[in-house]
């Protein structure tokens, strides 16, 4: 692995709001904190890989409006490539609502925007550099005819694929064997093989499908308070959730996928890319919500402290 990985990226100008609890359908509630901000899975995927101390290329498209400058700052500032990061005057950059209650809990919904524009000419123009690369990260929140692209070319490049398939679509099965990794939650999980996981022991089951299907390497499911569940053709492990006060899970599920790529992109075995994943992502739950990626990203020291705590932690789980 040479450390360097690329992001087919997404970004949404977003709209949080926070309650005691989230409404159910036709209901009002009053909250009582309000924000705005910038972000999506494939922004938050690209910060969290760049500052886990991967050399990260981006290819995305945003608007040519304010929160299209902020996610271009957002990435320089990161040490991001932008070179294939492109500025759409046709499109607005796209927009997020979420809904959080006290526990940190949520619901999303996203209108793509420039996201949506993406083409398989931007992805052309990008091969030189994902040739240089060791792996790339995906999530679901593009064009999805240039993320089928980009993955199918990446995989005949030789560069491996790390998927996190949110929003989960529908796509040609024949896709799964262009798939190295598969980092679904216990939802997607559950849309994608068919099996309803509500446990470890059916995460377990749901990851095997995945491989039957085609993923080359592994599935990973997330599974929020319970953890992670790493299936690989060789082997079955759980891990357990790191234990911290959760403040807000609204970016910890694509901190994980991106501390992943950088993990996999560092040479890393894969339990120790997931133990890895798992402890940065900690530290993305203990924000307060007014905090950025480059707030609450842990320092090398308190990432070494929390990793040696949880390895205790397993270790004493396994005796």
């Amino acid at each position: 692995m040479n450390n360097k990985a690329f992001i087919l990226g997404s970004y949404h100008c977003c709209y949080s709001f926070t309650s005691e609890e989230i409404p159910a359908l036709g209901e009002t509630v009053m909250g009582y904190r309000f924000k705005m901000s910038g972000g999506a899975k494939g922004h938050g995927q690209m910060l969290a890989a760049a500052l886990a101390g991967t050399k990260v290329c981006g290819i995305m498209r945003v608007g040519a409006d304010t929160y299209g400058h902020l996610c271009i700052e957002d990435f320089k500032r990161a040490g991001i490539d932008c070179t294939h990061v492109k500025i759409d005057p046709e499109h607005a950059t796209g927009a997020a609502g979420v809904m959080l209650n006290r526990k940190g809990d949520n619901i999303i919904t996203v209108v793509p925007g420039a996201n949506a524009e993406i083409t398989r000419e931007d992805i052309d123009r990008a091969e030189e550099m994902m040739k240089g690369c060791s792996v790339a990260g995906f999530q679901f929140e593009n064009n999805f005819d240039a993320i089928e692209y980009t993955i199918r070319k990446a995989h005949a490049l030789g560069v491996e694929t790390m998927v996190d398939p949110a929003p989960v679509v529908q796509f040609d099965e024949d896709l799964y064997r262009c798939i190295t990794y598969i980092k679904p939650n216990e939802v997607e999980a559950s849309l994608l093989s068919g099996i309803e996981v509500t446990d470890t022991a059916s995460a377990r089951k749901a990851g095997r499908v995945l491989l039957d299907k085609g993923v080359n390497k592994a599935a990973i499911i997330t599974l929020g308070q319970d953890g992670a569940v790493l299936v690989t053709p060789d082997m079955e492990r759980v891990f357990p959730r790191v234990p911290v006060e959760v403040r807000d899970t609204t970016s910890a599920g694509d901190t994980f996928a991106g501390a992943l790529v950088a993990s996999i992109a560092q040479g890393m075995t894969l339990p120790d890319a997931v133990i890895h994943a798992n402890c940065i992502a900690a530290c993305c739950v203990k924000r307060l919500p007014n905090q950025s990626a480059f707030e609450f990203f842990p320092s090398a020291e308190e990432l070494t402290r929390l990793e040696e705590n949880y390895r205790a932690m397993l270790s004493n789980q396994e005796e």
